[in-house]
């Protein structure tokens, strides 16, 4: 019989599974890091995004239930989140199809948005239409 040894693998062949894990492992975790990278991007995008919202929807309420109205703009003061806004009103000339005219209608156009410090970065805006009979023509 012949003296049977069991076969070991060559040390090379070692290494060479070690670095094919750890380049593996280097692939992995840079994608793993850029996904995560993105998914924060967009979670601040789209949190700065529903604030701004918040702040045009409140200025465009606080301006449209005034009890009187004339054509002006309105500057609001910066936010606590750096945002900021303005609302236009002006008087707004409407004709109906039996060419009549519609007195004292405004319309009131609101304006939020955030800068980085040169540029607004995010700008929305609103705008509504209000009847104001008490308002002067």
């Amino acid at each position: 019989m012949k003296n049977l040894r069991p076969v070991r693998p060559s040390p090379g062949f070692a290494l060479l599974e070690i670095l094919l894990a750890i380049a593996l492992f280097a692939l992995v975790s840079v994608g793993m890091t850029q996904a995560i990278d993105g998914i924060a991007k967009t979670t601040t995008a789209a949190r700065q995004e529903a604030q701004v919202l918040r702040v045009l929807e409140s200025v465009l309420a606080e301006v449209a239930h005034q009890p009187e109205f004339k054509a002006t703009k309105v500057s609001f003061p910066k936010t606590a989140d750096n945002i900021d806004a303005s609302a236009t009103i002006e008087k707004v000339r409407l004709i109906t199809k039996d060419k009549v005219e519609l007195d004292h209608i405004f319309r009131v156009r609101a304006e939020a948005w955030i800068t980085d410090g040169v540029t607004r970065r995010i700008v929305r805006t609103m705008e509504t239409y209000v009847y104001s009979p008490n308002s002067p023509i």
